[in-house]
């Protein structure tokens, strides 16, 4: 007679023990696919708007306030020719796109304004902005060691966009709503706030997790416009000098 030989349960383990280090790493391999896909779309958004910031310049002879508020994407006024807040959410609703980085949080915006008219890259409607005009967006980074660098001249940044990365500390959702820092080591991540204020400095550098780093934990992601390549858009526009 044959006899039929069942699994043992050690051969039942060793077989579980394999399904579920294969499940783990289809698991990780998904989540890295999916970050990178959202790292993409974000990146895809921030080109978009920059796109969008400097078309309005070209437009309106004037770079564009940041939103009115966490759910008016609306420009706030240029009336003689500042803004209320020259730094807080990119005003999607004037310049007609979502907004949105690829998890779903709005985007960040700061622009350069000066007192004197002249130097300033906000005007009032129905002026323009002139040769003189001058950045004065601060981008910082972090070198080796930690230290604070400055990636730019005093007087290059005409404005900065940046989203706050896939842990989303102080970032602004859809809806209007503030995720708050869980975190009180990301420094510079708290650093690079979106909520209305007159802070020029936005930190962009390498990611890291450690909370020991200079600067703390750091995701965000940043971009920003030269002054002279958007009066060279102007230029080619026709709108200066």
């Amino acid at each position: 007679m044959t006899r039929q030989r069942g699994f043992t349960l050690i051969e039942i383990a060793v077989v579980l023990t394999i399904v579920a280090l294969l499940s783990v790493g289809a698991i990780a391999a998904l989540q890295l696919a999916m970050l990178r896909t959202r790292i993409a779309d974000t990146q895809a958004a921030l080109r978009e708007a920059r796109e969008a910031v400097v078309a309005f310049a070209v437009v309106n002879r004037s770079l564009p306030c940041p939103a009115v508020s966490e759910v008016d994407g609306t420009e706030q006024s240029r009336a003689g020719g500042n803004c209320a807040n020259r730094r807080g959410l990119l005003p999607w609703q004037t310049l007609g796109v979502r907004g949105l980085d690829g998890w779903g949080n709005r985007l960040g915006y700061v622009v350069s304004q000066n007192t004197t008219a002249a130097r300033s890259l906000v005007v009032a409607p129905g002026q323009r902005i002139a040769l003189t005009g001058e950045g004065d967006v601060t981008i910082l980074s972090r070198d080796a060691a930690g230290a604070e660098v400055t990636l730019n001249s005093p007087t290059a940044v005409a404005f900065a966009l940046w989203s706050h990365g896939e842990n989303g500390r102080g970032a602004t959702t859809a809806v209007g709503s503030l995720i708050p820092h869980d975190s009180a080591s990301n420094a510079d991540e708290q650093a690079n706030s979106s909520q209305p204020g007159t802070s020029v400095a936005l930190y962009a550098r390498d990611g890291s997790v450690n909370s020991a780093a200079g600067g703390g934990e750091f995701d965000d992601l940043v971009v920003w416009e030269s002054r002279f390549v958007l009066f060279g858009r102007m230029m080619n526009a026709g709108q200066l000098p």
